[in-house]
C-alpha cells in the first residue's frame, strides 16, 4: 500500500509544480502582452502627436512661404520740393551755383529714399539754401517694370515743370517691396493728381514713347558713366564714395573752398 501511495504523492506534486509553472508562464505573457499593447498604443499616441505638431508646422510654414507681399496701402501721401529753392526741369538750385552735385537714383530702390529722408533735408537747408550748389537728378531705372513706370511719371512731371514735386511724392509712396504695387500706373496717375499736376497731360505724356525713350537714355547714360549702384553722387565730376551729408558736405566745401 506504501509503494502505490508515494507514486501518487510525487505525481501529484509533479503536476503541482507544472501548474505553478504553466501559471507564471502564462502571467509572464499576460504582462509581455500588456506591455506590448501599451508600448504600441504609446507610440502610436507620440506619433499622432508627433503628425499633428509637423503637420501643424507644415501648414504654418506652407501660410507663411505663400504669404502674398506686403501690399501698399492705399493711402496716399503728398509731398513737395523745398519751398524757396529754384527749380528747372531735373535742376535743383540756382542755375548759377558754382558746384554740381549728380545725383543717380532709382525710385524703387530703398537706400535712395532714406538718403532722400535723411540727407537731403540738410543739403536743401544748407548748401542748397545758400546758392553754393545745384543738384541734379539722373534717372538710373534699373530694378524692375515699376522703375521704369516710375521713371516715366517723373518724366512726365518734368514736361510740367513739376518733376520735384512728383520726385518728393514718389518716394513718400514707395513700397515695401519692389514691383509689389507702389508705383501701377493708377497710382501713378493719383500722386500726379495729388501733386496738382493737369490729368490729361500728365496721362498722355506718361503713356508716350517719349517717356519710355527717355527712361531708357537716361539708364544707359548712368551705366556709360560708370554707375554701379544707387544713390550714386558725383560731386564736381567726381564720384563720392558714400552718400552721407558729412561726406557730401567736405567734398562740396573741397570743390568750392
Amino acid at each position: 500500500m506504501s509503494s502505490t501511495t508515494r507514486p501518487l504523492r510525487r505525481d501529484r506534486r509533479a503536476a503541482a509544480r507544472a501548474a505553478q509553472r504553466d501559471a507564471r508562464r502564462d502571467a509572464a505573457h499576460r504582462s509581455a502582452r500588456r506591455s506590448s499593447r501599451t508600448g504600441s498604443t504609446s507610440a502610436l499616441l507620440r506619433l499622432t502627436i508627433a503628425c499633428v505638431a509637423g503637420g501643424g508646422l507644415l501648414v504654418a510654414a506652407l501660410l507663411l512661404l505663400n504669404r502674398p507681399p506686403a501690399t501698399p496701402t492705399a493711402e496716399l501721401v503728398r509731398a513737395a520740393a523745398p519751398a524757396g529753392i529754384p527749380a528747372s526741369g531735373l535742376v535743383l538750385g540756382r542755375a548759377d551755383a558754382r558746384v554740381t552735385v549728380d545725383l543717380y537714383e532709382d525710385f524703387q530702390c530703398p537706400a535712395c529714399s532714406r538718403w532722400g529722408r535723411d540727407v537731403f533735408p540738410a543739403v536743401a537747408r544748407n548748401e542748397l539754401s545758400a546758392g553754393e550748389v545745384k543738384l541734379v537728378f539722373h534717372g538710373y531705372a534699373f530694378l524692375g517694370p515699376e522703375s521704369t513706370a516710375a521713371g516715366r511719371a517723373s518724366w512726365a512731371a518734368e514736361q510740367q515743370g513739376r518733376f520735384w514735386d512728383l520726385w518728393a511724392t514718389l518716394y513718400a509712396n514707395q513700397g515695401l517691396h519692389e514691383n509689389a504695387g507702389a508705383f501701377t500706373r493708377d497710382r501713378l496717375i493719383a500722386m500726379a493728381d495729388l501733386v496738382g499736376l493737369d490729368h490729361d497731360r500728365f496721362v498722355a505724356d506718361l503713356d508716350s514713347p517719349a517717356a519710355t525713350a527717355a527712361v531708357s537714355d537716361a539708364r544707359q547714360a548712368a551705366v556709360a558713366a560708370g554707375i554701379a549702384s544707387t544713390p550714386s553722387l558725383v560731386v564736381q565730376g567726381k564720384l563720392l564714395e558714400g552718400s552721407g551729408y558729412g561726406e557730401l558736405s567736405a567734398a562740396i566745401t573741397a570743390a568750392h573752398p
